[in-house]
Order: C-alpha cells, then sequence, then structure tokens
C-alpha cells in the first residue's frame, strides 16, 4: 500500500514534518510526500492511504499551499467515500481558540466530502518544549498499526 503524505504549510515545518513521518513509515509501505498545492483534490487515488499534514496561519485559516485544495474540496464536493485518511496539525496553543483549527477545517471537509478519518487528528503545539518530529513521528506510527488493523 502506498501512504501519501500531503502538506499545507506556510514556513516550511509541514513539509520536513511530512520528510520525517514518510521515513518513519514501516517496511511494506511505499511512502511519497507532496504539497497539496500540487495536487487535484478530487483526483485522489482512493487506493492510497492520506495523511494530512497542515499548519495554521493566521486567525485559524489554512496554510496559503492548501487553500487551493480545500476550497476545491469546498466548492466541488467531490466523492471520497472509500478514501481513508489522517490528519495531523501544526499550531500554537498561545493563539487559544484557533490553535489548530486550519488542521481540523480540513478535516471536517474531507469526511463532508465522504472520507474516512482513521486514528485520532494529530495535534503539534508549537509553543511546547517538544520539536514536531517528536510528537508527528509517533503519531504516524500508531495511525500506521490502526491503518493495518482496518485493512486486515
Amino acid at each position: 500500500m502506498q501512504i501519501q503524505f500531503l502538506y499545507g504549510t506556510e514556513t516550511g515545518t509541514a513539509e520536513m514534518l511530512c520528510e520525517d513521518m514518510a521515513a518513519a513509515v514501516p517496511t511494506g509501505y511505499e511512502a511519497k510526500v507532496a504539497d497539496m498545492d500540487d495536487v487535484d483534490a478530487t483526483g485522489l487515488n482512493k487506493e492510497d492511504f492520506h495523511i494530512f499534514v497542515c499548519s495554521t496561519f493566521g486567525s485559524g485559516d489554512l496554510p496559503t499551499t492548501a487553500e487551493a485544495f480545500f476550497e476545491t474540496l469546498q466548492n466541488e464536493k467531490p466523492d471520497l467515500a472509500g478514501l481513508k485518511f489522517a490528519v495531523f496539525g501544526l499550531g500554537d496553543r498561545t493563539f487559544g481558540e484557533t490553535f489548530n483549527q486550519g488542521s481540523e477545517r480540513l478535516m471536517n471537509e474531507l469526511t463532508a466530502c465522504k472520507a474516512e478519518l482513521v486514528g485520532e487528528r494529530g495535534l503539534y503545539d508549537a509553543s511546547g518544549a517538544d520539536m514536531p518530529e517528536d510528537v508527528g513521528v509517533p503519531w504516524v506510527e500508531g495511525v500506521v498499526s490502526a491503518l493495518r488493523e482496518k485493512v486486515s
């Protein structure tokens, strides 16, 4: 099975985290990394497992590189039934109500298009002491384990 990591970022942190997560994918899975800006939301391969890594920008918005992807989901409502995905959000808890809201909005739009969420949404807090990979890599290992159980 192929695992497609798709990131939305302003500063590059989500891209770097995707690279770290892809390197942690166990043997038996092929991992690929792409910018959401380079992917057509209506053409997602339902045979692949998708992991979305998305930062939050401004007042709970999605980052620039995820805007077109998100708008396509909102406006075209592609039928994503059969597509399995997971979401990991990058945010800063000091922003209170908008903490990790970008990833939440993306997750909600994907499920509105009938895609199936696997596992819990992962959350990273930039105001904490951990590095993104310290939180993201164990999270992705758990998601892949949950995926194995769903597929078998």
